[in-house]
């Protein structure tokens, strides 16, 4: 990156300009960088920060949804014994949190309501929009990437 002095900014502006053309130009004072000059086509190439912030918040909000449609669909095709186990893994994953401290209490509240639903009712609730808690919950979720998945014959 070409560099110049604030002053030399200043007084050959025209010439700043047409450094453009080959790339952004660094402006310093007092031996520090205070700004940087680029073309508008430059500029349009420098990502945005709150763009891929919220495109990787996206990305998880897919995979935790996705992770929870798997359990979901688990939990409705398996044997009734497997159900209860899964749901009896998640109530301890609630204690747990409960215990020591490590979640929201509306949070675990909402989980134990939600868990003791049918599970007709319970799917829906864990890969829909929940009345807007649906991210949320599933951010906060007992169903952890550790737990066990049950198998369907």
């Amino acid at each position: 990156m070409h560099t110049v002095t604030a002053s030399q900014a200043k007084q050959n502006f025209g010439a700043l300009v047409s450094q453009l053309a080959h790339g952004p130009v660094a402006i310093e004072r007092h031996q520090k960088t205070v700004a940087v000059v680029m073309s508008p086509a430059s500029a349009q190439l420098v990502p945005n920060p709150r763009k891929m912030a919220r495109q990787a918040q996206q990305q998880r909000e897919m995979q935790r949804l996705m992770r929870h449609q798997q359990i979901a669909i688990r939990l409705l095709c398996a044997a009734p014994e497997v159900q209860q186990r899964l749901l009896q893994l998640a109530q301890q994953e609630l204690e747990r949190w409960q215990s020591q401290q490590l979640c929201s209490a509306d949070y675990i509240q909402k989980w134990r309501h939600w868990l003791a639903l049918p599970l007709s009712e319970l799917a829906p609730l864990m890969c829909g929009d929940a009345e807007g808690w649906g991210p949320a919950m599933r951010q906060n979720s007992p169903f952890t990437a550790n737990s066990p998945l049950p198998d369907t014959p």
